[in-house]
C-alpha cells in the first residue's frame, strides 16, 4: 500500500496530464513521464508513449474536453502512476517517488493538487447530514465577503 504522500504524487501527475494534453507544455511531460513510466525499459517507454498518445487524441477527439472529461483522463492517469509505483519496493520505489517529484515539479497544474497550499477559486462548501461534524481546518488569510446581490430575471 502506498503512503498518502506518493497517492498525492501521483494524483498530481495525473492532473498534469489531463492538463497538458492538448497544449504547448504536452510533448515535454508526455516525454518525461513515458520515460519515467518505462523505468529504463526502451519498450515500455515507447508503450508508455503510444498510451499518452492515444489517450491525448482520444480526450481531444470531440474538441475542448469537459471538466468531467478532464477528471476522468486524470483519475486514469493517477492510477497508472499508482500501479507502477505498487510495483516496485523499498529503495526502487524511493528513487522513482524521487524521480516523479521532480517531474510534477516542472509541471504548474500539478503543484495545485500536491501537498501544501490549496489554491481554490470560487466556494468551498463543508456540510454535515445526520447528526454528522463538518468542519475546515484554515491556517492563513480567509476573507469573507457577503454574496452578490439576486438578479432579477428578464421579461
Amino acid at each position: 500500500m502506498l503512503t498518502e504522500e506518493l497517492l498525492t504524487l501521483a494524483a498530481a501527475a495525473g492532473a498534469a496530464v489531463a492538463t497538458a494534453a492538448g497544449t504547448d507544455a504536452w510533448e515535454g511531460l508526455r516525454t518525461r513521464l513515458g520515460g519515467w513510466l518505462g523505468r529504463g525499459d526502451a519498450r515500455g517507454g515507447e508503450g508508455a508513449l503510444a498510451e499518452l498518445d492515444a489517450g491525448a487524441a482520444e480526450l481531444l477527439a470531440d474538441g475542448t474536453p469537459t471538466r468531467a472529461e478532464l477528471e476522468r483522463y486524470g483519475a486514469a492517469w493517477r492510477d497508472r502512476v499508482i500501479t507502477t509505483l505498487e510495483r516496485l519496493d523499498g529503495p526502487e520505489r524511493e528513487e522513482a517517488a524521487a524521480e516523479l517529484h521532480r517531474l510534477v515539479e516542472r509541471e504548474p497544474a500539478a503543484r495545485e493538487v500536491r501537498g501544501g497550499d490549496q489554491h481554490v477559486q470560487g466556494g468551498i462548501r463543508v456540510h454535515a447530514e445526520q447528526g454528522s461534524l463538518a468542519a475546515a481546518l484554515i491556517n492563513g488569510g480567509v476573507s469573507f465577503s457577503p454574496p452578490p446581490p439576486p438578479v432579477r430575471p428578464e421579461g
